[in-house]
């Protein structure tokens, strides 16, 4: 059997950026849902395992544009800094327009399709999520990270009401797991993003804002679960064990 098949998702987009592609093509969840072998994922999604395995080995070495394996050793707080310019921005000025296209589509189509009507619904609670946890994020979580990285420099070690970093993280994974599942059922939802034969421009619009939401949701979470969030636990461990 082919290693990868025994491999975790998280696992091999961690070593291998291309992959990324690769399960976003077919669906695969590699930062929330991450921690399961290929060959559970492939068989939970009723994918054919060969398929992916065929086009993560031909993908293997074409680095995409943003390769977000430099974040395993860049500055911590260049990293939080990118998450907010990049990714929390992006979140910010795409759910108000999810939520209108959502509202037009649903009141012309709604009546004929309840799937829209959730869609909708759905709108306005990840908006809701979103813009709660990264508050969270900016105002707490990322200055207390880039805290830690200056005191591994000498800096004065941080105070925080919280204790151990570690507690806010599984807060933010919990979160993270919700707009995950959201996304997952906008996708189901939606029949994978396609329109039906005939749907208007605003229908085609929503969709596609839906698809690119989920897609930018994925590398997001997978910038923080998988990387940011295990070496801030990493140095705060090693700031620790260094000062006992």
């Amino acid at each position: 059997m082919n290693p990868l098949a025994t491999t975790t998702v998280r696992e091999i987009a961690l070593e291998e950026p291309s992959s990324i592609r690769v399960f976003e093509h077919f669906g695969i969840d590699y930062c929330c849902g991450g921690r399961v072998p290929l060959a559970n994922a492939c068989a939970e999604l009723q994918l054919p395992l060969e398929d992916v395995l065929k086009q993560l080995d031909e993908s293997r070495g074409q680095q995409p544009a943003d390769n977000p394996s430099r974040w395993q050793t860049a500055p911590l707080a260049e990293l939080t800094e990118y998450i907010v310019r990049t990714h929390h921005e992006r979140v910010n000025r795409e759910t108000p327009r999810m939520i209108a296209l959502a509202n037009k589509v649903a009141a012309k189509h709604g009546p004929g399709n309840p799937n829209l009507l959730r869609i909708e619904e759905l709108t306005y609670q990840i908006d809701e999520e979103m813009r709660s946890h990264q508050g969270k994020e900016e105002q707490v979580l990322f200055p207390y990270i880039q805290k830690l990285e200056a005191a591994s420099t000498g800096g004065a070690a941080p105070r925080a009401g919280f204790g151990s970093i570690s507690f806010p993280i599984q807060m933010m994974l919990r979160e993270h797991d919700s707009a995950g599942a959201i996304t997952a059922e906008f996708r189901s939802l939606s029949n994978g993003y396609q329109t039906p034969p005939g749907a208007c421009p605003t229908y085609h619009a929503l969709f596609d804002a839906l698809r690119e939401f989920e897609e930018d949701l994925h590398r997001h979470v997978h910038l923080e679960n998988n990387i940011l969030f295990p070496r801030a636990i990493e140095l705060e461990a090693s700031l620790q064990s260094a000062a006992s």
